[in-house]
This record gives structure tokens, sequence and C-alpha cells, in this order.
């Protein structure tokens, strides 16, 4: 089969020829129909911990006993980046004949980073004013229609560029191009005060947007994309609750619950991300553009094989 093979932590993976997987007990080989990219895939590529080879991915819709399927995650070192790949048949989560593949990608791995802080760990509730930081990157466009879903009463999006932000006017109330030395304008834009913080960023822009919230408002850290460590005076802090979410740490329950909402939502047309397909030998294309911060679901569609 084909595969993106990863041999060294220090140089990119590549589009190889490997032999098909071979299942472990309670495992099960599955042809991939799509796999979608995310940041956590580089993130991996990256940790010398992890064992080499490997073939790297992690999410994809797959063909499991004749049925179409979501696969948070594939099974290491059989990763979903190839024609084939290996899965835990009890995690596996039916996708509705309407939805395509690429659409279920969209509210996958991405979707669960937006749909499970908002709602178990902030507890978003109806008519609430909310703050999406990073609003153009993935995750964050999907807060941003997640909160809206969930019936928050205003919903501001924040980023740097001001040019993506004007493509959310039809999902956020309010776009806020962030300085993060001066919050007047997104304390304005939330009518005095946020309820709920969504933060993939952290860093400067977390400690501004606590800035323009209420006490009692509780924020939600999910990434770190403009860095790693931040100083946050306890000022800023005080009466509210700052929390942290990771799909890998997650309950499993919980994310499969969660999984089969957001494959009902993407049936019904409620939440929708832009997406992009490539062949599976342009997989390496495709992870230098990922780096990129694109702001829509990247996907890899593998080469059929000849039977």
């Amino acid at each position: 089969m084909k595969a993106f093979r990863l041999d060294s932590p220090s140089a990119p993976p590549t589009l190889v020829d490997a032999p098909a997987p071979l299942p472990g007990p309670g495992q099960a080989v599955v042809r991939v129909l799509a796999s979608g990219m995310n940041p956590v895939d580089l993130k991996q590529a990256a940790d010398a911990s992890l064992p080499v080879p490997r073939v790297v991915g992690n999410e994809a819709v797959v063909e499991y006993d004749g049925r179409r399927f979501y696969a948070e995650r594939t099974l290491s070192p059989h990763g979903s980046f190839a024609e084939f790949a290996v899965v835990d048949p009890a995690r596996l989560v039916a996708v509705p004949d309407e939805v395509s593949d690429e659409a279920a990608l969209a509210v996958g791995i991405v979707g669960l980073a937006a749909w499970m802080p908002l709602v178990h760990l902030a507890r978003l509730q109806p008519g609430e004013t909310v703050v999406v930081l990073g609003a153009t990157g993935a995750v964050g466009q999907m807060a941003v229609r997640v909160a809206r879903l969930l019936g928050a009463g205003r919903v501001v999006a924040v980023a740097r560029d001001r040019t993506r932000l004007g493509a959310l006017a039809s999902t956020a109330d309010t776009r806020v191009v962030l300085d993060p030395d001066d919050v007047s304008e997104l304390v304005a834009a939330t009518g005095g005060g946020a309820d709920v913080v969504f933060d993939p960023v952290y860093g400067a822009p977390l400690v501004a947007a606590l800035q323009a919230t209420r006490l009692g408002a509780r924020a939600v850290s999910v990434g770190a994309s403009a860095a790693g460590s931040v100083d946050l005076p306890f000022a800023v802090v005080r009466g509210r609750s700052l929390l942290t979410y990771s799909n890998q740490l997650a309950d499993p329950d919980l994310k499969a619950e969660a999984s089969v909402a957001l494959l009902e939502h993407a049936r019904r047309g409620d939440l929708v991300l832009p997406t992009e397909s490539f062949p599976l030998d342009a997989a390496a294309e495709v992870w230098e553009l990922q780096k990129t911060s694109p702001g829509r679901k990247l996907v890899l569609v593998p080469l059929r094989s000849s039977d």
C-alpha cells in the first residue's frame, strides 16, 4: 500500500510503498476513505520520544464491515495517511449516509476541540456572551459555529487577520482585531464583558481576553499557537475560572457521544467548515500547507488500489 511514513523526527514524512498492516488482538484493518490533517499530526511527528518508523495521521473516515465510520484515532504505528490503517472497532462512530467524508472530518478532531470545552468545561448557557480567540483558524471557526448552535446570545470573533475575520460575518455577531495593549474595543464588543472565552492560542491574547470578561467568567484554553507560556497577573484572573482541554486526555465515552452529536449536526447542515481535498500522493505538499494555519480543513484521499 501507499503510506505517508515518518522515519525520523528530524525529517518530514515521505510517501512510501509499505506492507499492509496486520491487526493485533481486538483490532481491525480498515480501508481509509479519507483522512484529516491536524496540527497535532505535525506536533507528534516532531516528538522524538515516539517510536519510528510509523505512518503519520490520526483521524479518518474508514470502511469497516461494508459501512463508513469515523475514527478519531487510528492505532500507531499504522496511522491514517495511508490506504489501510488499524483501528479499535469499539471506538468507531457511524457516519450518516448524507454526510460526506470531508464533512465528517470537518467535525472530527476540530469539532471535538470546540464542542467538548464549550459543553463540558465552560458549560455554555443560552444567552451568554462568548469570545472566540484565534477565530480564523479551523478550531476557532468551529468554536464560533458551536457557540451559536448552543444558543450563545453574542459571539465575538477575535483574530489578527482582518480579511479572514470578514469571512465570519454570517456566524459571529462582532469581529475584533485584537490589540493586547488596548482591550477597550473588545470590552465594547462584548457589551461590557464576556461570560466565556474559548482560547486556542494562549499567551498575550488570553490575558487581553480575560480583561474583557465579567466576574464568574470561564476561559478554556485548548491550544497554544501564540505562545507556550504566559505572564498572568492574579488581578486579571481573579473571580474567573481558567480551564484547559485536550482531545487526547478527554474521556473516550464523552468524545464518542460528542462525535455522534457533531455528525448529526453535520447531517442537518448546522456545522459546516471549509475543506480542501488532496490525493495521498500530495501528502508532502499538504504537510507543508498545514504549517501555515490555512484556516480550512485539509483532507487526504488515499490512492485507490486496483482491486
